[in-house]
């Protein structure tokens, strides 16, 4: 299971109508809007990296509204490591 985290930058006034259609989308786990220079982050999870550039291209910058997305992926091979360390 491959974990991202999409940072959404919604246009003034519109912040609600995109939060809503955000909670809607499969694979977004937690839609978390914050303060400062984005409205929401958006915790995905899906089989690949592959499906969350898919649901980032056709489901979320679609939204009327989204004006930016950056996305990042978590690093599993970092994590994996990290675990070989701890077991040590």
């Amino acid at each position: 299971m491959t974990v991202g985290y999409v940072l959404v930058t919604a246009t003034p006034t519109r912040e609600l109508e995109v939060y809503g259609q955000l909670l809607k989308i499969k694979g977004a786990i937690d839609v978390c809007p914050v303060l400062g220079p984005v409205d929401f982050i958006v915790k995905m999870e899906a089989d690949d990296h592959d499906v969350i550039a898919e649901i980032v291209l056709k489901k979320i910058r679609i939204i009327s509204g989204v004006v930016s997305t950056k996305t990042f992926l978590e690093d599993e091979f970092l994590k994996n490591l990290q675990g070989l360390a701890e077991g040590a």
